[in-house]
């Protein structure tokens, strides 16, 4: 075989070393480096929904400066206990030297400029694949909405484009993480709650495609949380009681979802609060669903915000380390239940 013929496999081995750098491999827990490792990530790349919920919080406005301070402040914590923290290229230059210095937390990089809920979004200017892992990024994460019965043409621009960021990452062996969101013309209410689950599992069935070159997907869960009837932590039945189906009809949801995927994938939290995300979890490892881990965010750190905006620093500090740290305590311990290691289902440790 000439020397083209063995590019692909270089960049796949580059890849494998950096998905590694973001997937925990705990000698106590049983994964270790030989069993591949499950992905705890922490998702800390809100920009101006964080800027509006500080700002309401505090009544005032929040300097760049003072946004800077509370992501730093939560790496500065929550990355040694995370596999990976995902920030942004907004508010978080102080917050990824941070990650950058520790050797135990990988570091993922959001490329999207903004959100986008009719077709594909701006990436950062100025930004490429290529400079993110020359400032020390192990991974790309894309953010796109996505509806199946969209019209053809916005539903292609949008996976062509998918398909672009995917190849520019490929190009420089970054590890591809795509976020896909679902939607559809009802915003909210027990009909959408309905429509999720065939929402949910056709997005898993067009990104696991090879055209997209997903290395990891991050995804909801194929049912809403609050119309899931026999949920322990859901305290507030729905509107009118409403429930859309029951947690054994979406414990199948769950294991279609697996069924049809053919890339690695992980839950996001949706901003549920942290015992409910992780019976959502408990649910699905037991239903048979091969997820990989989490990028999880605000159900992680979301009762920081009024900490720090009505008390500052000192007291966010303190915060992280008590109510943010059992957070990821509480996942963790989930995880290591019920997760399956990229090891099993990642095609990149063919190359370890």
């Amino acid at each position: 075989m000439g020397c083209g013929g063995s590019r692909p496999n270089i960049a796949a081995a580059s890849k494998l070393e950096h998905i590694s750098k973001c997937a925990l491999l705990t000698e106590s827990a049983g994964w270790g480096l030989l069993d591949g490792g499950i992905i705890a990530a922490t998702a800390l790349d809100a920009r101006g929904s964080l800027k509006k919920k500080l700002e309401a919080a505090g009544e005032r406005k929040f300097s760049d400066a003072e946004i800077e301070t509370f992501k730093l402040v939560l790496c500065h914590y929550l990355g040694r206990e995370s596999s990976a923290m995902l920030l942004d290229l907004v508010y978080a230059q102080k917050a990824r030297d941070c990650i950058d210095n520790m050797d135990c937390c990988g570091m993922l990089v959001a490329y999207e400029a903004g959100s986008r809920k009719d077709g594909p979004p701006p990436l950062m200017p100025g930004w490429s694949a290529g400079r993110i892992l020359r400032e020390g990024g192990n991974g790309v994460k894309l953010l796109v909405y996505y509806n199946p019965e969209w019209d053809p043409e916005v539903k292609e621009a949008t996976c062509a484009f998918v398909e672009q960021v995917g190849a520019e990452c490929a190009g420089v062996g970054l590890p591809f993480f795509l976020e896909v969101l679902t939607l559809d013309e009802h915003s909210d209410g027990v009909e959408y709650a309905r429509k999720k689950p065939l929402l949910v599992l056709a997005a898993v069935e067009e990104f696991s495609k090879p055209r997209y070159r997903v290395d990891v997907l991050k995804l909801e869960f194929p049912a809403l949380a609050k119309y899931t009837k026999g949920l322990k932590w859901i305290k507030t039945p729905p509107h009118n009681g409403e429930y859309a189906y029951d947690t054994k009809e979406v414990a199948g949801y769950m294991k279609a979802m697996s069924d049809k995927a053919r890339v690695p994938f992980i839950f996001l939290s949706a901003g549920v609060d942290m015992p409910v995300f992780c019976e959502m979890l408990t649910l699905a490892g037991k239903s048979g669903c091969r997820y990989c881990g989490v990028l999880c965010g605000r159900a992680t750190w979301k009762g920081a915000v009024e900490v720090y905006a009505k008390e500052g620093e000192e007291a966010l500090a303190k915060w992280v380390q008590t109510e943010g740290l059992e957070n990821l305590k509480m996942l963790k311990t989930v995880l290591s239940n019920y997760a399956t290691p990229l090891r099993r289902k990642s095609p990149l440790y063919a190359y370890s």
